[in-house]
């Protein structure tokens, strides 16, 4: 029988173990120096998702050590041929099992920041004069735009699966349409896309053949602030690119010709929707999705907003997409007076009911409330209409007013 130390060298044994440290970055290093058996296995888990690339500067040949030095131009840089192998064996060592790499945060322009993030792409122009990527297994990049992408540089590897951009919107910056020509260009089988943070954008609709972008299945503009050229122009990149899942916030009173953009994002499965009810029902009837399945609205503006414009979006989504949505979640979290949330319920509810008839099976309806220790009293008739048995064709029918449930 094999004892204790014996069982742990059998690679999936160990592999659990390891799995289960993966964050717990002390103990994986303490494996890592304990064992040979354990040090590579450990150091993979230690070295897969890297929130900074801070640890990897120390680790860069000196020999070219001016990839640091301001004064040396992005134009320069091809003068100057890779380093033997040998010289960066111990960087290639730790950068190969690099799975994740972020490099910046939307609150976060400090100048070391930038410095990482112009190391990493300068040594993408040093090393990919050899076809060779400085971290050829990354699957999973977050990267910063301020300032001006170099031509020279490749910043978006072959293996990379997983983009976000965090956008500064710098004087200098390059427009989200050539940041994204580059990204699918370097990166084609590029299948996840989040934007952060407020763009810029060319002023006018973009070329791109979108069929450049027909691996990308999940996009999340939930964070980005988009404004109307912005949108103009994400929407007709990316409208025929066969995403499944989009996440998006959608600006108060786009100015724009939305019949300019064309039918939209027909593959699409899942849409998770925030914003105001005006640019919501504009940028729902562009939608060309017929086998959407999911939907969740988060509306922004205050409660007259929200019955108002609700009479108009439920018809459109009936007509748009009654034969094939499934589930739908609406969230309500603007202020209102605590008097009034029976009368809002009670419309929603009617409202809803053309939406149920066409054949949905789950929703789930979420009320923020101004105080979770004082109780929701709604009137008779409105809280007959929340129990389950007054929604008898439905599978699921949730109520929530906990502010948690928003979660």
């Amino acid at each position: 029988m094999p004892g204790p130390f014996e069982t742990l060298r059998i690679s999936e044994i160990l592999a659990v173990i390891l799995d289960g440290l993966q964050g717990d970055k002390k103990s994986l290093y303490h494996m890592s120096c304990c064992c040979r058996a354990f040090t590579d296995p450990a150091l993979d888990i230690l070295w897969r998702s890297m929130h900074s690339f801070a640890p990897f500067t120390s680790l860069i040949p000196q020999s070219i050590s001016f990839v640091n030095d301001t004064q040396t131009s992005d134009c320069d840089l091809p003068k100057y041929r890779c380093n033997s192998l040998d010289d960066w064996k111990t960087f290639d060592r730790y950068a190969a099992r690099v799975w994740s790499l972020h490099i910046g945060e939307y609150n976060n322009d400090n100048a070391d920041l930038i410095k990482n993030r112009d190391c990493y792409t300068r040594l993408t122009v040093i090393r990919g004069q050899d076809e060779f990527h400085p971290f050829p297994k990354l699957r999973s990049l977050a990267y910063v735009l301020s300032g001006p992408l170099s031509p020279q540089a490749k910043p978006f590897p072959p293996s990379l699966r997983s983009l976000t951009l965090v956008c500064h919107n710098t004087l200098d910056c390059d427009p989200i349409e050539l940041a994204l020509d580059r990204a699918v260009a370097e990166a084609p089988h590029l299948k996840e896309l989040c934007i952060i943070g407020l763009m810029r954008t060319m002023r006018t609709l973009h070329s791109t053949p979108q069929l450049q972008f027909g691996q990308i299945g999940s996009v999340d503009l939930s964070k980005a602030y988009i404004r109307a050229p912005e949108l103009a122009a994400l929407c007709t990149l990316l409208s025929q690119a066969p995403i499944l899942d989009l996440k998006i916030h959608l600006q108060d009173r786009l100015n724009m010709n939305w019949q300019a953009i064309p039918p939209m994002f027909p593959a699409l499965k899942q849409l998770d929707v925030r914003g105001s009810m005006f640019s919501v029902i504009l940028f729902m009837s562009r939608l060309a999705a017929t086998n959407l399945h999911a939907l969740v609205f988060q509306p922004d503006g205050q409660l007259s907003g929200v019955t108002t414009f609700f009479d108009y979006l439920i018809p459109i989504i009936v007509e748009k997409l009654g034969k094939s949505l499934k589930s739908f979640d609406l969230h309500i979290n603007e202020p209102r007076p605590h008097a009034r949330d029976s009368d809002l319920i009670k419309s929603i509810l009617q409202g809803l009911k053309p939406l149920v008839r066409a054949g949905l099976q789950s929703l789930r309806l979420f009320l923020q409330v101004t105080s979770t220790t004082m109780p929701v009293q709604f009137a008779p008739e409105v809280q007959s209409m929340l129990e389950p048995c007054a929604w008898p064709s439905l599978k699921q029918f949730h109520f929530a007013t906990k502010a948690t449930a928003l979660e």
